[in-house]
């Protein structure tokens, strides 16, 4: 009996660390602009740097995975991104 306590506890001591949330990353600079355009099917993103410096951001999507970490030198010109529906822009984040 004392046996089956222990396993069952340690399930849910395991269940309770699978659950447990995902840190918050944090929001990117607002030196970071861009435009969204998701009148259509696809949505179209574009990101600029209008920081003094080099940033590190990636592109937060709800409804599908996020896309990968991008480099960007200060007033470099435009980074442009697209997905389908029902992928939604959900913001920029720092990483």
């Amino acid at each position: 009996m004392r046996t089956r306590t222990i396993i069952a506890a340690g399930a849910f001591a395991a269940a309770a660390v699978a659950m447990a949330p995902v840190p918050a990353q944090a929001a990117a600079p607002s030196c970071l602009t861009y435009s969204l355009d998701s009148s259509g099917f696809n949505d179209h993103l574009w990101v600029w740097n209008t920081c003094k410096g080099p940033k590190s951001f990636k592109v937060r999507l709800a409804n599908g995975p996020d896309m990968p970490c991008t480099f960007k030198r200060p007033h470099s010109g435009a980074s442009t991104w697209w997905w389908p529906y029902p992928r939604r822009f959900d913001g920029l984040v720092s990483c």
